[in-house]
């Protein structure tokens, strides 16, 4: 199951199938991912079960490069069952805020250290966040016709 040399190993990890269905949403565009796993917390999966889940799909990666887990949102069950295994594994990076232009970024720079993915993944979260409406009446008041997309 691992990828190429030195590419970091993917956990998805969310509420319902959000991060799967991120996942299948980034592979249309990048290309299919290897060394990746999702994790779907339910609502007929408690607290235990979901750690074992988490278990489970770790022990089946690659990590030795190293392996970031991206989880929808702080404090849920999904990053609370995250930040148990950032504790107890070495190299393990989990981050909040699950999103599509995170996940673009991750998956074309998996051979990154740890530390260059969270500032790089940290920056594409923040520029993922537009206001598209904004930029449109801007484009709309530009003399030149240049366009803002």
């Amino acid at each position: 199951m691992s990828e190429e040399s030195g590419a970091v190993a993917v956990i998805l990890a969310s509420h319902g199938y959000f991060a799967q269905e991120a996942l299948k949403s980034a592979e249309m565009i990048v290309g299919k991912q290897t060394n990746c796993a999702v994790l779907a917390v339910t609502e007929e999966l408690n607290l235990a079960q979901a750690k074992e889940q988490m278990a489970r799909k770790y022990d089946l990666l690659d990590t030795s490069n190293g392996t970031i887990i991206l989880v929808d949102i702080l404090g849920g069950t999904p990053s609370n069952v995250s930040g148990t295994f950032y504790l107890e594994k070495d190299h393990v990076l989990v981050l909040s805020g699950l999103n599509l232009p995170m996940l673009l970024d991750l998956f074309t720079n998996r051979q990154r250290s740890l530390t260059e993915l969270a500032q790089s993944l940290a920056n594409s979260y923040e520029l993922g966040f537009q206001n598209i409406s904004a930029r449109f009446e801007e484009q709309e008041e530009d003399e030149n016709g240049s366009g803002v997309l």
